[in-house]
């Protein structure tokens, strides 16, 4: 996938205040710049935020800095798994890679264990489809 259908695809999300709130921006401007939109909204850097995105359908995404681990609690990915029913997992961190296709994880916590088997067993079969 593209760079551009990527962004058009993924959800940008960022965890704010003590009450574990999460905010999704509303206008496509805002979609393609995050950290724009966090240093207007709410003045503070991105690099001190826990942001990422949602991924409808199978996982959200959250990372701090450079793309560091967050330091999230339990209740953190309870509320983050209740509040998307239909993902399968969450990622914490990822490793950089090429713009335009999903980041692989540093930590990875599943809703359930078949979920995530479900969820990888069809991004195989997708990266096989492809090539």
């Amino acid at each position: 996938m593209t760079e551009q259908e990527f962004l058009e695809k993924r959800i940008p999300i960022w965890l704010e205040g003590e009450d574990l709130h999460i905010s999704r921006p509303t206008a496509n401007a805002d979609k393609n710049d995050m950290h724009a939109f966090l240093a207007k909204k709410y003045g503070y850097s991105w690099l001190f935020a826990i942001r990422g995105y949602y991924w409808p359908g199978s996982h959200v995404q959250l990372y701090i800095g450079q793309y560091e681990c967050p330091n999230c609690t339990t209740l953190v990915t309870q509320y983050i798994f209740n509040y998307f029913k239909d993902i399968n997992y969450i990622g914490f961190g990822c490793y950089e890679g090429i713009p335009g296709e999903i980041w692989k994880p540093k930590i990875i916590i599943a809703r359930n264990i078949e979920c995530l088997k479900d969820d990888l067993l069809n991004k195989q079969s997708e990266e096989s489809v492809q090539k």
